[in-house]
């Protein structure tokens, strides 16, 4: 019975997995939520069977792709299969909910980077290559754009579309981990609901107001932020640049929800309304100088522990 079970609910979750393949490769703007959904039957499958027949579930669903799909769409199932394995895994060690976040982040980051060179060494496509010609095709674009509207395009207009579009590239690293987290994201947010309704017991997320980074997280930032000054003359494209200006921009980020998630906890501790820290929250996206001012909260906060202070005083 359980022989006749496991291959029962894999044939029916395998069937869920090429419906959703189908949708997000050929229904252009719905697709891409179906595509958030596609790690979701490797997760539940892995929870209730574990990884090594899961492991087998990955090769038919391979198989699968292939017979529905085209060999391109092969390291896309490889993506979500390996970040479906490794969620099911935690989820199925009970693990907490942002660690199972963190080791679905580093899956999907690991299986997006193996997109990138698995399609230059087996398909022959250098993705790095295809993503310049699109940005000078799109700068190229955006001249004529102007020139048809009657404006002259100034050299220096140029030059700082190239510098925006050569930041772009040198963040790439960080857009693959920015990717990671957000398909770690989706992929427990959509399967939370369907292991609950097959009696899986799921950890709720903590409350983000209680969200608090190790401190090491500010030593790191400064000692990043101190070698990106100019006075040290690393040279711009090197490798040493490059990991600089991600792990700089990276940790800033963490920085910034550690300040975000500090005005949470104190809009709780003086009773404000939910709505306060969201639309504070909304305007630091949208305007620099708040998006300073929740910085410079998350490095106190980090650095002075405002949380216990206030405490105390209550």
């Amino acid at each position: 019975m359980k022989g006749i079970r496991y291959i029962t609910e894999g044939a029916a979750l395998l069937a869920l997995f090429v419906a959703l393949l189908l949708f997000s490769l050929y229904i252009p703007v719905v697709g891409t939520i179906f595509q958030l959904a596609l790690a979701v039957p490797f997760i539940v499958y892995t929870v209730r069977h574990g990884w090594k027949k899961a492991i087998l579930f990955l090769v038919v669903g391979l198989l699968l792709t292939l017979l529905f799909g085209n060999v391109l769409t092969l390291p896309f199932t490889l993506v979500f299969g390996i970040g479906g394995l490794a969620i099911g895994m935690l989820y199925r060690q009970k693990q907490k909910r942002y660690t199972i976040l963190l080791g679905g982040t580093v899956a999907f980051s690991l299986g997006l980077l193996l997109l990138f060179v698995g399609a230059n060494v087996i398909f022959n496509v250098n993705l790095m290559e295809q993503i310049n010609n699109a940005l000078d095709q799109s700068i190229n674009q955006s001249i004529e754009m102007m020139k048809s509207l009657g404006q002259d395009v100034k050299e220096s207009q140029i030059d700082q579309m190239r510098d925006a579009f050569d930041m772009f590239k040198n963040l790439l690293p960080l857009l693959i981990v920015m990717g990671g987290v957000i398909l770690a994201f989706f992929s427990q947010l959509i399967a939370t609901p369907i292991l609950k309704r097959t009696g899986y017991e799921v950890q709720a997320f903590p409350p983000f107001r209680e969200l608090k980074l190790p401190k090491s997280i500010l030593w790191y930032y400064l000692i990043a932020l101190i070698l990106s000054f100019p006075s040290f003359n690393i040279e711009q494209g090197t490798f040493m640049y490059v990991a600089i200006i991600n792990i700089v921009m990276g940790l800033q980020m963490l920085v910034v929800l550690q300040g975000i998630s500090f005005i949470f906890y104190f809009s709780h501790q003086k009773g404000y309304a939910t709505a306060i820290p969201i639309v504070v929250t909304i305007l630091a996206l949208i305007i620099p100088i708040i998006l300073q001012i929740v910085r410079i909260l998350g490095i106190i906060d980090l650095g002075f522990n405002l949380r216990k202070q206030l405490d105390t005083k209550k």
